[in-house]
């Protein structure tokens, strides 16, 4: 260190220098950053100053306005902000701008830059940088300060950004810090007003305190999540969201959240009336940005909701968060991760007291955010219960668009069910056609309709409900029937085991059994799967992923009281070696994969049928 009357210079803390390098050459491709971190810096030292005017009224003019403002001279490449904040002591000097406050941020970026991605990365608020970001742009820094106490110096700090800095005596009448940034001959475009303007419309147009750009008042929003919920009117929520969104639209819902513990932030969500997300071709990304003091911090955040709530716009503001926050910081922040907790629940009860209270409100979200919801219950283990309370369903019972949750499911359960039925299916019409719902409508037991293939996965994922698991009504263990059901019905059964016997024999590997089934009325069988074996809906979205996927084995249940199992049963009593009961039999099991979509050899079955056609034509 070296001093004289003029000036004393110093030289920068070692690790400053490697960051400013790094910044310098290396890492940023958003250089645009550098506006944000400097007026967060002058709004800091606003609020503190406003702090200290309520105690201090002798202070540096006391009634000086508390503002920003920005000047641009193109004539000597500068660029000015300024503001009436608490300004800085020359210890201050010292100790804010020679040290890297945060400690990790040198190596995490030093790693960043030497990777090859590392010029791709977009940086904007990640990292701890704060004031010496302006080294981006600048080729020379010149900061004018005074602090806000009667009688206190006034102070010039000075660097070119290579290895020192020197801090000399100046005059300066008011409080605050100047700061002039000599800009290099690549970066003019932080000259121009609309490009100034358009950086603090994306930043920082939150500050609590009026900034002006080249003497004229920039548009500031009043960040009404930071105000009491008593002070604020429907119209207040529904025009911050209209600006927030850049939209002419109102939203369908929101909730203002306010929380001391277990960290201290507060939060408006919203969820939008109309969905912009097709299936399959575009996908909505996160819509909450997280804040600290009025601050953008991160733009969309992904750290805060978990992908399947993306449709939930908004903001959560945290001072307990810095300002300067690096991504691998975010992700490993413990009040991060509590915050993300806390907006969850709160979000999803809110969702549940909206379905409750606005019905048609929530049957709205439902329809443009449901499957949304669905995925949740697939990937959120911790808010599965809290995700099954808001699920909607087609059942046996609803008419047209009309939908129940899961709770109305069970209230209409009948006093001896133990499990909550579904049958899967690509329409309603292909479900009500389902042979194995026979049983079902003559017992009136309500059946869920899984219309979307998601909701198979979300069955498989709860599993219960209510400690009612779900079960599908095609599954082989289904014992609806009760004993007035099995009179009169018995048959021959010698007769009936014998043509199972030659059935089995008849399709060999095709199936894994046959059987007889006292659930169908009006149909003469059906395909039942065993538990472990996944429905038709399912396999046929895993035979489009891999064409080289084989449908799983089924059962076939047989009716014998249907006039074709009869029928075929007479014949083979007859003539075990009949030809044509061979082929009937083949086409049986045919018409019932053909039926669920699961059959391989569609020309063999057509031919096949072609036989039976010309048999029964030549015997008329």
């Amino acid at each position: 260190m070296a001093e004289n009357d003029q000036s004393t210079s110093f030289e920068f803390q070692s690790e400053v220098r490697q960051l400013l390098h790094i910044l310098a050459y290396s890492l940023y491709k958003n250089k645009e950053v550098f506006l944000r971190e400097l007026i967060s810096n002058a709004a800091d030292a606003l609020n503190k100053v406003q702090f200290e005017l309520l105690s201090a009224p002798e202070a540096v003019e006391p009634d000086l306005e508390l503002k920003i403002s920005i000047e641009l001279d193109k004539k000597r490449n500068v660029l000015v902000i300024e503001d009436t904040g608490i300004g800085m002591t020359r210890e201050d000097l010292v100790n804010n701008i020679g040290t890297i406050a945060r400690s990790g941020t040198l190596s995490y970026l030093q790693k960043l830059s030497e990777s090859k991605e590392g010029a791709d990365i977009d940086l904007i608020g990640q990292f701890g940088v704060g004031f010496y970001s302006s080294f981006m742009v600048a080729s020379e820094i010149h900061l004018y300060t005074r602090y806000f106490k009667p009688d206190s110096p006034a102070y010039l700090w000075k660097s070119s950004g290579e290895n020192s800095y020197t801090i000399e005596a100046c005059e300066k009448q008011t409080r605050g810090t100047r700061i002039e940034l000599v800009l290099k001959k690549d970066e003019k475009e932080f000259l121009e007003s609309f490009r100034i303007k358009t950086i603090i419309d994306t930043h920082s147009k939150f500050v609590p305190f009026p900034i002006y750009v080249e003497g004229e008042k920039t548009e500031r929003v009043e960040a009404i999540w930071t105000q009491p919920k008593s002070n604020l009117k429907e119209t207040d929520y529904v025009d911050f969201y209209k600006f927030f969104e850049g939209t002419g639209e109102e939203p369908e819902t929101w909730l203002h959240l306010s929380s001391d513990a277990p960290v201290q932030f507060t939060a408006l969500l919203y969820a939008p009336k109309t969905s912009f997300e097709l299936p399959g071709f575009s996908r909505n990304e996160p819509g909450v940005d997280l804040y600290s003091r009025k601050i953008l911090i991160q733009k969309e955040s992904k750290d805060l909701f978990p992908e399947y709530l993306r449709f939930v716009k908004g903001v959560v503001d945290s001072e307990e968060i810095p300002l300067n926050i690096s991504r691998e910081t975010v992700q490993n922040n413990v009040k991060i991760e509590k915050i993300r907790r806390h907006v969850i629940k709160k979000w999803l009860d809110h969702l549940e007291s909206l379905k409750k209270k606005k019905p048609d409100s929530f049957r709205n979200i439902w329809k443009n955010f449901g499957r949304m919801l669905k995925e949740g219950v697939i990937q959120d283990f911790e808010s599965r219960e809290r995700l099954a309370h808001l699920l909607l369903f087609r059942t046996s019972r609803t008419e047209g668009e009309e939908l129940i949750d899961l709770k109305g499911v069970l209230e209409r359960m009948q006093a001896d069910q133990k499990e909550i039925y579904f049958a899967a299916g690509p329409d309603l019409e292909a479900i009500r056609a389902k042979p194995a719902l026979e049983v079902f409508r003559k017992r009136e037991i309500e059946v869920l309709f899984l219309l979307d293939p998601l909701e198979e996965f979300v069955v498989d994922h709860l599993r219960e409900y209510e400690k009612k698991p779900f079960k599908s009504v095609e599954s082989a263990d289904i014992q609806l029937e009760k004993e007035e059901d099995k009179e009169g019905k018995k048959g021959d059964e010698a007769e009936v085991s014998s043509f199972i016997t030659y059935l089995k024999t008849i399709y060999g590997d095709r199936i894994q059994d046959v059987k007889t089934s006292r659930r169908l009325v009006d149909n003469p069988c059906m395909l039942a799967h065993p538990a472990e074996v996944p429905s038709a809906q399912m396999e046929k979205i895993m035979k489009m992923m891999n064409k080289e996927y084989k449908f799983a084995k089924r059962i076939l249940e047989i009716n014998p009281e249907h006039p074709l199992i009869a029928a075929m049963t007479g014949r083979h009593q007859k003539d075990p070696a009949d030809p044509l009961l061979k082929n009937l039999a083949l086409q049986l099991l045919d018409n019932q994969m053909l039926r669920e979509g699961v059959l391989d050899d569609v020309e063999n079955s057509v031919a096949r049928i072609q036989e039976i056609m010309l048999d029964s034509a030549g015997k008329g």
